[in-house]
């Protein structure tokens, strides 16, 4: 399998427009990409899954996922690639914007469960605005005048943005669903370490608890509070790795377990190993 490299230069993204190219095998990278269809049909493929592609489709590709095309047929791509130190600067300044971290995170991370039915697709209005920017954005790469390379950041930041717009006015079924269940996962990961209930969970999403559970369950494959258990105890794991000098206790009620036992019982569940355990194979490593 192929990890493909991309002549960034000094500059934080790049675009790539391919016309009826031939297909892609299965490959990763060490950047990630937002792809826009911009006309004809194809297969995308990422891991095991397969998903077909029309004109107006719009998903965000982290490039350490196996993907690739095949079956193509009159196919119109463009691909902005961005890498991923500079990614993380726009994040800390649209992570506000509506719809941001549903397209960007919670979409390609839970796409084998939604069977990408939670993608972005722009209707023809949508798509030749966002075309417009996109086509900004070539001539200012492809003139490299005095100050370009602002000029760039500011170009895909306006097209992050517009695509994020869209996406929080999304119609389709799967994709609010996704943007409902993506509010109650923002609010564990900002809240992990306080008392969380499903009902509160069901009231950030602004769903009914019945309907939340289905949703959630529907969309990543796991229910919400065993997510959140999940999510607490990757927590502790960080913790314990950035010091191993901290208690098992105060690791304990820092994410949200009140009961050092339980604690305990769903660390060695999720970890493979208790949280003594743990400290020490990091104390060791430290040594």
């Amino acid at each position: 399998m192929n990890s493909l490299t991309f002549p960034f230069e000094d500059r934080n993204c790049g675009l790539v427009y391919s016309i009826n190219p031939s297909e892609c095998k299965p490959h990763t990278h060490s950047f990630d990409e937002i792809a826009i269809v911009l006309g004809g049909t194809s297969i995308h493929v990422v891991g095991k899954q397969e998903y077909p592609l029309m004109r107006g489709d719009v998903f965000v590709i982290h490039g350490n996922q196996v993907h690739g095309n095949k079956k193509l047929s009159n196919i119109h791509l463009v691909n902005i690639v961005y890498k991923r130190d500079f990614f993380e600067t726009v994040k800390t300044e649209l992570e506000d914007v509506e719809g941001f971290k549903t397209l960007f995170v919670h979409e390609p991370c839970f796409r084998k469960y939604h069977k990408f039915k939670a993608r972005l697709h722009l209707t023809p209005h949508q798509l030749n605005n966002v075309t417009r920017f996109v086509e900004l954005l070539k001539e200012e790469l492809d003139n490299k005048l005095p100050g370009y390379k602002q000029i760039v950041d500011y170009l895909f930041k306006t097209i992050v943005i517009n695509l994020c717009r869209y996406y929080s006015e999304i119609s389709m079924p799967h994709s609010k669903s996704l943007i409902k269940v993506g509010r109650a996962i923002d609010f564990m990961e900002e809240n992990f370490a306080e008392e969380i209930t499903l009902q509160k969970l069901a009231k950030e999403a602004k769903m009914s608890t019945p309907n939340f559970l289905r949703a959630f369950k529907k969309m990543t494959n796991c229910p919400p509070i065993d997510y959140l258990i999940r999510l607490r105890i990757g927590k502790a794991a960080k913790i314990m790795e950035e010091n191993s000098d901290v208690r098992i206790i105060d690791i304990s009620t820092g994410t949200g377990f009140w009961n050092s036992s339980y604690f305990s019982r769903k660390f060695k569940d999720i970890m493979g190993t208790t949280p003594t355990d743990y400290l020490k194979k990091m104390r060791g490593r430290e040594s």
